[in-house]
């Protein structure tokens, strides 16, 4: 019986050391194949709300970043270069739509009590992107 044991733990740590070595093996080719996947991050801009850099591609009109209502619907307004196609992200929606020929959008949704945070990401005709993150709290009772 004392022989089975030492050959289970024998056993034991062997197979945690090849276990080991592939984790640490998958760790290390994930950090080489990092240096590609930032190049492709660095295309995508996230731009804050209310604020319109020439190379923007978001505008967000309404809500402003940190607003706080008491309404469980609001409407999301802004703007994007013409027939972009736009992802608008929260807690308790999710919606996709286009902007019009001029470049606008207005979606409703709805919001949770609380901290609301809202994603609106743009794809246009040439698949370039840009994201804006806006917060907004729905409260019951706004102080006087």
């Amino acid at each position: 019986m004392r022989k089975e044991v030492i050959l289970a733990v024998i056993i034991g740590i062997i197979l945690g050391g090849v276990i080991l070595y592939g984790i640490n093996l998958a760790n290390t080719s994930s950090k080489i194949n990092q240096g590609d996947t930032e190049t492709e991050k660095s295309s995508t801009k996230v731009t804050p709300s209310s604020s319109k850099k020439p190379d923007s591609l978001i505008s967000i009109l309404f809500p402003t970043n940190n607003s706080v209502v008491t309404e469980n619907q609001l409407t999301i307004k802004g703007t994007t270069k013409p027939n972009s196609n736009i992802a608008i992200i929260s807690e308790s929606d999710d919606i996709l739509t286009m902007s019009d020929k001029s470049g606008n959008f207005s979606e409703d949704i709805n919001l949770i009590p609380g901290e609301n945070t809202i994603t609106i990401t743009i794809v246009d005709e040439k698949q370039a992107t840009s994201s804006s993150i806006i917060t907004v709290i729905r409260t019951t009772t706004l102080p006087e």
